[in-house]
Parts: structure tokens; sequence; C-alpha cells
């Protein structure tokens, strides 16, 4: 289960009083910036590919 981080009440209330937007766990904020990230390029995926592809063996080098 992913842990909740959660803002103070001292931070929400000062938040509902400027108006802003109010994220009240880490979560939710990481959900909006990835929402609004563009999509990756196909040059952008095939870079990454190599990275992100599983490992064999085991060993650490």
């Amino acid at each position: 289960m992913p842990r909740k981080y959660t803002v103070s009440e001292a931070v929400l209330e000062r938040n509902r009083k400027g108006g802003k937007a109010v994220h009240a766990t880490l979560d939710a904020y990481v959900k909006r910036i990835v929402d609004r990230a563009p999509e990756l390029t196909d040059e952008q995926i095939e870079k990454l590919r190599p990275l992100l592809r599983p490992v064999n063996g085991g060993s650490a080098e």
C-alpha cells in the first residue's frame, strides 16, 4: 500500500485562504505533474528502452 504524505492543517488553511489548489497527498501532486507531462517521442523511447530492460543473471558489476 502506498504511503500517504499529508499536508499540515496550517498549510491547508493558508492555501484555502490564498485560493490555491490544495494537494493533500504527495500521490495527488505527483499524479498532477505526470498527467500534464507531454508524451515521449519515439527517439526518447528508444534511448530509454535499454536502460529499462530487465537484467539477466543477477550479478552486480
